[in-house]
């Protein structure tokens, strides 16, 4: 036993017997390391158990953060209207959230529970790849990755295609992430 592990042992096992039984963090072992003057390759160790732990620690206020998120059940509705006509003239009418309301309604919730979201894009071979990372404050991230290729439907030109599927899979993306759904439309069973 290293004569750091010897020491917080020892002060441990006093602590216990004081009736004052408290776990010793591996910050403070690195404090009493760095008292009784051990040596670099312990106290490289001791870095290495103290970057573990905090790992640790932001994954679990991760999980608390999502659960606390959970509970407060926030809905997302769908507020935009799509009506268009098919090549065989018939029309197709949907509803979905856009990513702006989705946000907005969102977002707050989030914050509250110390998580914040963004997202990275990059194109390869022809498709469009959108991330979205949900990171807690303490340091922990999850993350969902869609991709599909540039929307051409309606007329698009080649820009505006990537933009259209873009924003799309942000919007799933952002929606998968934080565990969230938006609710079929009630239609009193008319559709």
């Amino acid at each position: 036993m290293t004569e750091v592990a010897t020491t917080v042992a020892k002060e441990t096992v006093t602590a216990v017997k004081a009736g004052e039984l408290q776990s010793i963090t591996p910050g403070q072992m690195i404090a009493i390391a760095l008292e009784k003057g051990t040596d670099f390759s312990q106290l490289e160790k001791l870095m290495d158990m103290q970057e573990r732990w905090e790992r640790n620690e932001a994954r679990k206020a991760f999980v608390q953060a999502m659960a606390q998120f959970k509970a407060m059940a926030v809905r997302v509705t769908k507020n935009r209207k799509v009506r268009y006509q098919n090549k065989d003239k018939s029309f197709t009418d949907y509803s979905h959230a856009t990513l702006d309301h989705i946000l907005e309604e969102v977002c707050p919730a989030l914050s509250e529970c110390g998580l914040s979201h963004g997202w990275r894009t990059e194109q390869n071979n022809g498709l469009i790849y959108v991330t979205c990372r949900l990171t807690h404050e303490l340091g922990h991230s999850e993350e969902t990755t869609l991709f599909g290729p540039p929307d051409t439907s309606g007329g698009k030109n080649a820009v505006q295609a990537i933009g259209s599927t873009t924003t799309y899979l942000e919007r799933y993306t952002f929606l998968a992430v934080a565990g969230l759904a938006t609710p079929d439309q009630d239609d009193d069973g008319a559709g």
